[in-house]
């Protein structure tokens, strides 16, 4: 598998403002186990959500910090949403290996709202898989940008 974005995520996208829109973006971890499909739309698709990270540490969290901004690469014949600085850091994190990322809106305030919208799926980049050991894990989401569409 690749990277890739969930259909519902990019229908969201075409109504939503990254860079002034107060709805936030959320990160989960979920295990190599998974298999990834463009038609799950919420959390509650992503069969079953046992499939996600358990463990000392582990919860899911909100994109924190950076602006928001949106860029046209036409060089690569893609778009970027960029958070700047943008990071998600977990604490003497211990929930197992080989874990990928999921990006999801955050509909209303509740990060463990399984009705949330799915946005981006990452099984591969700096730092993912993700390997937890107990110590402090952080993503940032900064220069590449967050989500890339092509």
């Amino acid at each position: 598998m690749a990277n890739a974005s969930y259909n519902r995520g990019l229908f969201r996208l075409g109504s939503y403002n990254w860079d002034t829109d107060a709805v936030d973006i959320g990160v989960l971890l979920i295990q190599n186990t998974y298999v990834f499909s463009r038609l799950h739309n919420t959390i509650a698709d992503l069969t079953p959500v046992a499939n996600e990270a358990a463990g000392a540490g582990y919860g899911r969290k909100p994109i924190a910090g950076g602006a928001r901004t949106v860029l046209e690469d036409d060089g690569a014949n893609a778009a970027y949403m960029k958070v700047t600085d943008g990071t998600v850091t977990w604490l003497g994190i211990n929930a197992g290996i080989n874990l990928w990322v999921v990006l999801f809106f955050v509909d209303g305030v509740n990060l463990a709202d399984n009705a949330n919208s799915l946005l981006g799926f990452y099984d591969t980049g700096v730092n993912v898989p993700v390997i937890t050991n107990g110590g402090d894990v952080t993503l940032n989401f900064n220069a590449s940008g967050a989500i890339k569409l092509t």
